[in-house]
């Protein structure tokens, strides 16, 4: 699944060639899709803005179209139109195209008005990338709750942007049990949490986002972070700090992967 980092390189890719661009045109391949022609034709693209792992391109008139690219989307830019594989939306602007590709069809476009955008954003907690990202709010966050601190990084509600992979690699770089409770983090080990988030997310983006299955840049290309990683996807393998074979275990139905010796409970 696309997660912050990803999001933010397309956010990144795009920013540029769009700006400016008029909407001409808009095809929907998939019924699960509802976005009425009248509400985004002839307006014009006036920013690309990105929170958590939802992308929004506003308009000349401060309503937007939101992107949420579920287990597989991508968003592609070509110049010339094309049928791509798994196309669900295409957009016509002025000069190219944007098409929104998603095997799996969990990915999401919706029209929004300029309050509808500020609610959907209000209701999205921390961006580590963004300037409200400050450890008094964090350490904040963190007070009364006794849920495992996997669970907290994933949701949404408190810290927005953060997926299953990402999760796994930063607690392993902070050396954090992924079942540990968030109340019995010390404060040595939150402030190192903290730390970690910006580390892991910012090298990810420095390596193009990771490509395990589905996620590509929007000229069609892969990242590489996945061959930085540190212990996701490693069930069996030795530990790249101590050699102990990495373990998976199933949390909220999600695969979580660490180091039994580096990552105590």
């Amino acid at each position: 699944m696309p997660e912050l980092p990803e999001v933010e390189i397309i956010r990144r890719e795009l920013l540029i060639p769009l700006i400016g661009e008029r909407i001409v045109d808009i095809e929907i391949y998939d019924n699960k899709i509802q976005i009425p022609s009248d509400d985004i034709l002839n307006k014009v693209i006036k920013d690309l803005i990105r929170k958590g792992k939802y992308l929004f391109l506003i308009f000349n008139d401060f309503s937007s179209l939101l992107f949420h690219m579920g287990m597989t989307g991508s968003l592609i830019y070509i110049q010339a139109k094309d049928n791509l594989r798994f196309q669900r939306v295409c957009v016509t602007l002025s000069t190219g195209f944007i098409a929104f590709c998603d095997a799996r069809r969990f990915g999401k476009i919706k029209y929004l008005t300029e309050n509808e955008r500020k609610k959907v954003m209000q209701n999205l907690g921390l961006d580590p990338l963004l300037s409200g990202y400050s450890w008094d709010k964090f350490e904040r966050l963190l007070i009364n709750k006794t849920l495992p601190i996997k669970n907290f990084l994933m949701n949404q509600a408190w810290v927005s942007g953060i997926g299953n992979i990402y999760a796994s690699e930063i607690l392993f770089l902070s050396k954090i049990h992924p079942k540990k409770r968030v109340n019995d983090l010390t404060s040595q080990e939150k402030k190192l949490l903290f730390d970690t988030i910006l580390i892991v997310l910012k090298q990810a983006i420095q390596c193009e986002g990771t490509t395990i299955r589905d996620y590509q840049h929007t000229d069609g290309s892969s990242g590489f972070f996945q061959n930085c990683l540190q212990v996701y996807d490693r069930e069996g393998k030795p530990c790249l700090a101590c050699g102990t074979p990495v373990e998976r275990i199933k949390m909220a139905q999600r695969s979580t992967y660490f180091c039994p010796c580096c990552q105590k409970i």
